[in-house]
């Protein structure tokens, strides 16, 4: 695989159609295998609107005014990918939040630079932590790997139960 030219760049208004397509294309395989996982019976009640759940949070952390800073990967001026986060002043915590990088361009490091830029903006506001979540399941690897390679080391592991009623 070539080398791959890309910039990061805030967030801008325009960005916001294609950054749904981004988004929508990254996490086929992950709601693919939450839904696997749960299986049918619990999918369809705690599932059935997480693509549309997870699109109403992108619109909301890229309104003018929101707690969300939101930035955004390009390659020839396409966008292919983005990262948001949000800064606790009070405790000096920053949380990387919803991000993804379109599924032609991954394993090319967008991800990670796209952690380390963002990482590097809460230590310019004053922050001392940095943390993240993410899924235990295979369809998460590739994201538990390029936070690993951004320096991401100390986990607390968790479960989420589910049964029917």
């Amino acid at each position: 695989m070539s080398k791959l030219n890309f910039e990061i760049r805030p967030f801008t208004e325009t960005d916001l159609p294609i950054l749904h397509e981004v988004r929508e294309a990254a996490f086929v395989p992950v709601f693919r295998s939450f839904r696997a996982i749960v299986g049918e019976d619990i999918a369809q009640f705690t599932y059935a609107e997480a693509e549309t759940d997870q699109g109403a949070h992108l619109d909301e952390m890229c309104q003018t005014g929101s707690r969300h800073h939101v930035y955004i990967a390009t390659a020839d001026s396409q966008v292919i990918g983005c990262c948001g986060y949000t800064i606790d002043p009070k405790r000096k915590v920053g949380q990387i939040g919803l991000n993804a990088v379109h599924p032609d361009y991954q394993g090319r490091n967008v991800g990670t630079a796209l952690y380390e830029y963002v990482l590097a903006k809460m230590k310019e506001e004053g922050m001392s932590v940095a943390t993240v979540g993410t899924g235990g399941d295979a369809s998460h690897k590739p994201a538990r790997r390029a936070y690993l390679k951004a320096g991401f080391e100390t986990s607390i592991p968790s479960l989420l139960l589910c049964r029917m009623l």
